[in-house]
């Protein structure tokens, strides 16, 4: 086993999650950032389900939550009238469908689950360049004591669009930048309103967004028009975005105090190979796109957690260093279709003919109208719809069943009465989780997740009557084990494997071996 540790270059939300990830497999961590101090600004503003899924293992939502409030709804208008309104909220759910929370919150929340494990961001420290080889990476360092050379077993850029790790590897970013400019806020309001919705409208100068960030404190983004070519980005007034809520909503607010205005272009940009040997890109270093529908961290945020387990995994010589190769399979689909699927809601929002405009209006309003469409949507933001059914580590399943190798452990209602909780709560506390449906499938188990010797702990947990989880009707439904069986769930909160015997779970891991 290597005594290398995994270095980590930006201690933004989605540094700080693989950092938090990788640790919580024992594996040793350093994670640097040229910043003083982490943002104060409320920049990405919403955490969706997926997310909440994903981190809820290590960082339960109720900590995303006490410190914002929940979505529950997304309402659309044009030139004052209402089109339709998305609800969010679903009985079928025990999780929110997201939580509206400033990005410094959320990064003050991993901060805190990091420095519970020991490990503190290295701040004002830069990676100065770095030599990757088949067996690690050495990496030159400048911080605050001087320079400093270190050997890592592997080096994960997580450093923003303009990342340092991603110009170090020499290659390209393809895509192109959107010719407009865009304008932001951060206002107090003078009057209150519903903390729980998220409100789009247009009017004759084009789509705003309203995003709630506190009591009477919203995000404005509007659509500035056309940028001039070498024009210098200057932040909007607060007369221009006074006049955006004037002309493109009819709530007749008055701004009262600005607390941050920017201006900003937006790129649609993705990388080809998000794994180049042992240097791993996540987050905007491997791909940016338009904020249409908050996904940029959701989508970086689950790129660090896809990612850490098999890095983990790798370090502690439980499964080849190809495994890591997976990342760049699973996420790498996911990336693409957010950098399109955003592109087109960015498009949408940009039309300025007023016939194409009121077509647009139209048939958002007919859409809204069906509710196949309105789930569609609703899942898209939530990112629910997000899934890893292809991915080539997906083990045995149940033909027929809702939830399939590949899918995020659903968070539906386990438990009764007073005591009904997410199925997510089976997964808290542990780092892999075998979930046994009847008290006679668990003998004989493996103990460790990955390779028996060196893996790190599966955590075998028996559900359903005569155990401490004896109401679980929804959740074996789901994953069409009404009769018993053996679910594996991995580290990053994804179905591994599903079958009526526990031979599924040796299975699974001899087919990662072979993989």
């Amino acid at each position: 086993m290597t005594q290398e540790i995994v270095l980590i270059a930006g201690a933004g939300p989605v540094g700080l999650t693989a950092a938090h990830r990788i640790a919580r497999h024992g594996a040793p961590v350093r994670i640097i950032d040229v910043a003083e101090e982490p943002t104060q600004l409320s920049k990405a503003l919403v955490v969706w389900r997926r997310t909440l899924q994903v981190l809820d293992p290590s960082i339960g939502f109720e900590r995303f939550l006490a410190a914002g409030h929940e979505a529950r709804k997304v309402s659309f208008s044009a030139r004052g009238k209402s089109i339709g309104t998305i609800d969010l909220e679903s009985k079928q759910h025990e999780l929110p469908a997201g939580v509206f929370i400033p990005q410094s919150e959320t990064e003050r929340i991993l901060i805190e689950a990091l420095e519970a494990q020991q490990i503190s961001v290295e701040r004002r420290t830069r990676l100065v360049d770095f030599i990757p080889d088949s067996e690690g990476v050495t990496c030159q360092l400048e911080g605050p004591d001087g320079a400093e050379q270190v050997r890592c077993s592997w080096l994960i850029g997580c450093d923003g669009a303009h990342s340092t790790v991603r110009h170090g590897l020499r290659i390209d970013f393809p895509g192109e930048a959107v010719d407009r400019r865009w304008i932001l806020g951060d206002v107090e309001v003078d009057t209150e309103w519903d903390l729980h919705e998220t409100m789009l409208g247009s009017g004759a100068g084009g789509l705003c967004g309203l995003f709630p960030v506190g009591p009477n404190r919203w995000r404005i983004i509007a659509d500035g028009g056309p940028s001039e070519a070498g024009a210098a980005r200057q932040e909007p007034s607060v007369e221009e975005l006074q006049a955006v809520l004037d002309d493109r909503t009819s709530h007749g607010w008055r701004i009262t105090e600005a607390h941050w205005r920017g201006e900003f272009r937006v790129s649609e940009r993705q990388v080809e190979n998000y794994v180049h040997g042992r240097v791993l890109l996540a987050g905007d270093a491997a791909h940016v796109h338009s904020p249409a529908g908050g996904q940029g961290m959701n989508t970086g945020i689950q790129d660090a957690a896809n990612l850490a387990w098999k890095v983990a995994l790798c370090w502690h010589g439980g499964s080849p260093s190809t495994l890591v190769k997976s990342y760049q399979e699973e996420r790498h689909p996911i990336g693409e279709t957010v950098v399109k699927a955003t592109g087109r809601m960015l498009r949408g929002a940009m039309l300025t003919n007023p016939i194409a405009v009121h077509f647009r209006d139209m048939a958002l309003h007919l859409g809204l109208e069906i509710p196949a469409i309105r789930r569609q949507l609703s899942e898209f933001l939530t990112e629910e719809s997000v899934n890893l059914r292809a991915s080539r580590l997906n083990g045995a399943a149940i033909r027929g069943a809702t939830l399939q190798p590949g899918d995020a452990l659903t968070d539906v209602a386990i438990g009764e009465g007073d005591n009904i909780r997410p199925a997510t709560d089976l997964l808290r506390g542990s780092e892999a989780v075998c979930l046994v449906f009847g008290s006679e499938l668990g003998a004989n188990l493996p103990n460790r997740f990955g390779d028996p010797r060196q893996g790190f702990a599966l955590t075998v947990r028996h559900v359903g009557p005569g155990t401490d989880f004896p109401k679980v009707d929804q959740l074996a439904q789901a994953l069409g084990l009404t009769q018993g069986g053996v679910a594996v769930i991995r580290p990053d909160s994804v179905v591994a494997a599903v079958g009526t015997t526990g031979e599924v779970v040796r299975q699974l891991f001899d087919q990662w071996g072979d993989a």
